[in-house]
Parts: C-alpha cells; sequence; structure tokens
C-alpha cells in the first residue's frame, strides 16, 4: 500500500461510523506486515500536508507496532509476526532524521 493509500485508511480510523471505523482498523491489520509498512508510516507521521489527528493516529500505531512486533518475547515466535531485518534497517537508518521533522505535539508522549 502506498503512502497515500495508507493515510486514507488511518483517516478512516478516525471515523465516528463504526462500520467505516473497522473497515480501515481491518485494512490496516492486513498491510501491517508488508515490506516498509513502518516507513511509510513515518512518513505520514513527519508530512505537514496532513491532519494532525491522522498524523497523531500515525505515531501511535508506529509506536505500538515496534513495541509488539520489533522483537519476539518468545525466541519461538513465528517470523510472519515479526518487523522484517530490511524494514527494521530502514527505520534505524532514517528514525533520526524524520523524528527531527516530528512536531513536538507527536514526540511528547508520557
Amino acid at each position: 500500500m502506498d503512502v497515500e493509500s495508507l493515510s486514507i485508511v488511518f483517516e478512516a480510523t478516525l471515523n465516528p461510523n463504526p462500520d467505516v471505523r473497522k473497515a480501515a482498523e481491518d485494512s490496516l491489520n492486513r498491510v501491517q506486515f508488508t515490506p516498509q509498512h513502518l516507513v511509510r508510516v513515518l512518513q505520514i507521521i513527519v508530512d505537514n500536508n496532513r491532519r494532525l489527528e491522522v498524523r497523531q493516529f500515525a505515531s501511535i500505531h508506529f509506536k505500538n507496532f515496534i513495541a509488539k512486533y520489533w522483537s519476539p518475547l518468545d525466541p519461538d515466535e513465528q517470523q510472519q509476526h515479526n518487523v522484517l531485518q530490511g524494514d527494521k534497517d530502514l527505520v534505524r537508518g532514517n528514525i533520526l532524521t524524520f523524528v527531527t521533522q516530528v512536531p513536538a505535539l507527536l514526540r511528547y508522549n508520557y
């Protein structure tokens, strides 16, 4: 899924209509393990042309996804539920650049 399509999915997750929101969440669940997903999410987070709410939801998705799937708690856990090594390398190589572009409101979380 390209950045624009992913942004539309994030936008739909904020829709007050539960059917629209559920369809968007299902779509997000289907694409979250595709190659370069995390980099696309980062691109949405730093895009000043997107609504702040969408960027905020994308940053929460990014944080939760990293916390859950970056490295397995159980070494025998199936590889399909881990972040791909290529994506880890892309995130590591770009995260500092992205962090400097994110507004303080999206960086400051307690």
